[in-house]
């Protein structure tokens, strides 16, 4: 017996969405796909479809939302593969979906964990001053792997020295201040553990300073 096959009777374009037609099929069915998925995957007045091309087209047209949704978000600014995926997955797109778009979008450059970490680590560092205690909380919520979090964090204090970026607090800082009163002291002492130094790092500067 032979697989049965539906007749396409209409493909026309959406009018009120950009690049979309309607597919409408001998048996009732209408469904929607991309003028991108049909462009690749031509669907004429009169075709003959098996259920298998149906779902086919159908499928191929939800990786195309999926990626669509992937690229809208990255095309507002750099983000982590995590922070994509739990995207992605809010809006109800499958897990082998997002795998699937995700490793395209990789292999492009799209996304590039290496080049978001050291652009966030660098950006967090600048802006805010923030110690390594403090960069690798923020940087859990966009990475699970520890050898990751420790090599965006070794290259960027590099580039941004502990030593120069405690100095860069404490000036900040009347020094007078500082040597003169106890509380100032503490003060500091506190804000720089806020801001994520550990006390080996913080001790050195101050004797430094001699504060």
């Amino acid at each position: 017996m032979g697989t049965t096959k539906i007749r396409v009777i209409s493909v026309s374009h959406q009018r009120k969405r950009k690049n979309r037609y309607s597919i409408r099929l001998s048996n009732g069915e209408v469904f929607g796909i991309s003028g991108d998925v049909l462009l690749s995957n031509p669907v004429r007045v009169g075709d003959l479809l098996d259920h298998h091309s149906i779902e086919k087209l159908i499928e191929l047209e939800c990786l195309n939302e999926v990626r669509e949704s992937a690229l809208s978000l990255i095309s507002y600014r750099m983000r982590s593969k995590k922070e994509i995926v739990l995207r992605l997955h809010r809006k109800g797109f499958t897990t082998i979906q997002i795998e699937s778009t995700i490793a395209e979008l990789e292999k492009k450059g799209l996304i590039d964990d290496e080049k978001f970490g050291l652009f966030f680590a660098r950006d967090n560092v600048k802006r805010s001053l923030l110690g390594p205690v403090a960069l690798k909380h923020r940087l859990k919520s966009h990475f699970s792997s520890f050898e990751i979090i420790e090599k965006i964090c070794n290259n960027i204090y590099q580039e941004f020295p502990i030593e120069s970026l405690i100095r860069d607090i404490i000036n900040k800082h009347s020094l007078n201040d500082l040597k003169n009163h106890s509380k100032n002291k503490k003060r500091l002492i506190s804000k720089l553990k806020r801001k994520g130094y550990c006390w080996n790092d913080i001790e050195p500067v101050l004797k430094y300073y001699n504060i």
